[in-house]
């Protein structure tokens, strides 16, 4: 697939990237993100219209500024669980919903779905539907369990060789998928229209923490994995609502962020998740990383996200504003997408009387930071 090159602005691009790394943040450079030009050839050729809308939509997004959001920013705050609503720590401090919601099909797999547990199917439905109607965009990941020991995603028993053609364990997987397709096409809005959604399995693949990343399979292996889930979720499954993401872990050079790519034919948007681990290095990587991926971005005239990122539990309290913000206020990216909120020893995003809570009230008042109602 041919996505085209952005030639002037690419050139553009490529005198700023002959910095070095010794000083990346730059406080007065302006942001000027590269359009995504000419006509679109998608994944998923028979992408449906709402699909094909919110890929316009992003393109749109991403010239006004970064979209904002979190992953399960849904079901109340730590403090008071509300399970069906949309409010919760991150719309209690920023005053407004975020601009992007991620949700995760883990366990979605194992469901039945001649005996389906509706505290899975149901639910999982229910909010992505209504934070769809709330006007947010839904971006889904897949923590699939390994099809081999039926264990979580963290299972690190080699199993993606079986996954392929004529291995051991082919049919499971068709199977899960098989769940997968239900579910992605029962997904429609009040009027009946199909929920588009970006789609980002077998993320984190250059990591060695899932049963699909690094050690655990060949790269050719990896490719085939991805490669396989496309075509079979849109060819078999007739799944037409999605745009899929390649979204490695951070990475040190090019060449390892390209490693495991599956192709242009098979890759709609692409990712990049960056953590801060407290250790003093996020800005300056966050930096770097972004500066490559949207080097590549530009060059498969693609959109690009920050599709994780986050500090957990948030030990610096002016996190967002002295290191979130400075690694993205310049970038190209879509979106930045931080992770979830779910017990005080397990969250990113401050609740109300956190002494982050001002720095991050901060953070989403900037200009470039879209929420919810900046993107309608």
């Amino acid at each position: 697939m041919n996505k085209g090159l952005v030639v002037v602005v690419f050139s553009v691009f490529l005198c700023f990237s002959c910095t070095t790394d010794d000083n990346l943040f730059d406080p007065n450079a302006i942001r000027v993100p590269a359009e995504v030009v000419g006509e679109i050839s998608f994944a998923d050729p028979n992408l449906v219209q709402e699909a094909k809308d919110l890929h316009t939509r992003l393109r749109s997004i991403t010239q006004q500024g970064i979209a904002f959001g979190q992953q399960e920013a849904i079901g109340g705050s730590i403090e008071t669980f509300a399970p069906n609503s949309l409010e919760s720590d991150f719309s209690d401090i920023a005053q407004d919903f975020p601009a992007i919601i991620g949700f995760d099909l883990e366990g979605l797999e194992l469901n039945d779905p001649l005996n389906p547990d509706p505290s899975i199917r149901d639910y999982k439905k229910e909010l992505i539907v209504d934070a769809h109607e709330n006007g947010s965009i839904i971006t889904i990941s897949w923590h699939a369990s390994n099809p081999i020991t039926g264990k979580n995603s963290f299972d690190r028993v080699s199993a993606v060789s079986q996954m392929l053609e004529n291995g051991s364990h082919r049919k499971v997987f068709l199977q899960h998928l098989e769940r997968l397709a239900l579910f992605f096409n029962d997904l429609k809005d009040s009027n009946g229209n199909p929920i588009p959604i970006l789609f980002r399995p077998w993320h984190e693949m250059n990591g060695n923490f899932f049963f699909w990343g690094e050690g655990l399979r060949s790269t050719e292996e990896f490719k085939q994995l991805f490669r396989d889930t496309v075509t079979i979720l849109t060819e078999d499954f007739n799944v037409h609502n999605l745009l899929y993401l390649y979204a490695p872990n951070s990475f040190s050079h090019r060449e390892e962020y390209l490693r495991n790519y599956p192709g242009d034919t098979y890759i709609d948007l692409l990712g990049i998740d960056i953590y801060d681990f407290s250790n003093g290095g996020f800005l300056q990587k966050a930096l770097h990383n972004l500066k490559i991926v949207e080097r590549i971005a530009m060059e498969k005239n693609m959109l690009f996200a920050l599709t994780e990122t986050g500090l957990e539990n948030l030990p610096q309290h002016d996190w967002y504003t002295e290191n979130l913000y400075k690694a993205i206020r310049s970038s190209g990216i879509t979106y930045a997408m931080v992770w979830r909120n779910a017990v005080k020893s397990h969250f990113y995003v401050p609740y109300l009387g956190h002494p982050s809570e001002n720095s991050f009230k901060e953070f989403v008042d900037k200009d470039v930071i879209l929420l919810n109602k900046d993107i309608q």
